[in-house]
């Protein structure tokens, strides 16, 4: 069913053929263009919490890994460096500023994140390194992975208060969508540009500007 008139941030829920397919395990997330959306989070209220996931926000081959991670409030998240170089890991979030300097290996310690709300990663040394943790007060979340797959394990049946946020909005707050049955749908489309999105990461962020001022890096 597509929506008129949608609001900025409003989302489409295409819903499956009542009585012609059984309740999904997964459900595609899709941009607006109607290609597949990775790191999409979707999270659900009012239903008991599912198995905590990764705390960890490594950094492998130059990238944080995961590119995003969603915990809870209260968690504490270690940051291990599996990389062979140094990593100057930042980020002037509101929710949760902060700054690991150099570091090797497990030599970092653990941030705790209080607060709900997205926190935007940097690293000072390596700018093309972005990261995001998603800080939920939400007891049901999960991330879209390849192919914009959103996996619904432990997640019940049923209508349910449902928020939605992704990288491309930055330190903006998710955003609902009032409630859904995502277990009913064939997919779910969000507004979201990904490929403008993808290109906009691709320069220097106003987070990686903002630290080099603070630091004098580069002469700024």
């Amino acid at each position: 069913m597509q929506l008129s008139r949608q609001p900025a941030w409003a989302a489409v829920l295409l819903w499956g053929v009542a009585g012609l397919c059984s309740a999904a395990t997964a459900v595609p997330v899709l941009d607006q263009q109607g290609g597949a959306l990775k790191d999409a989070v979707i999270m659900v209220e009012g239903v008991a919490p599912r198995p905590p996931l990764s705390t960890s926000m490594d950094q492998i081959d130059l990238q944080f890994q995961p590119r995003v991670l969603v915990v809870p409030a209260g968690t504490e998240v270690g940051f291990p460096n599996g990389d062979d170089v140094r990593h100057h890991v930042y980020s002037f979030s509101a929710t949760k500023p902060f700054e690991l300097r150099l570091f090797h290996g497990t030599e970092a310690p653990p941030v705790t994140f209080e607060q709900a709300g997205p926190v935007v990663l940097g690293c000072n040394i390596h700018d093309a390194m972005i990261g995001y943790i998603l800080v939920t007060d939400s007891p049901w979340y999960a991330v879209s992975g390849d192919g914009g797959m959103l996996d619904l394990a432990h997640l019940p049946e049923g209508a349910a208060p449902v928020s939605w946020w992704h990288p491309s909005m930055g330190d903006a707050p998710p955003v609902s969508l009032g409630n859904l049955d995502l277990h009913a749908s064939a997919s779910l489309v969000l507004p979201v540009d990904a490929a403008a999105a993808a290109e906009v990461e691709k320069e220097l962020s106003p987070l990686q500007k903002r630290f080099n001022k603070a630091s004098g890096k580069y002469g700024y």
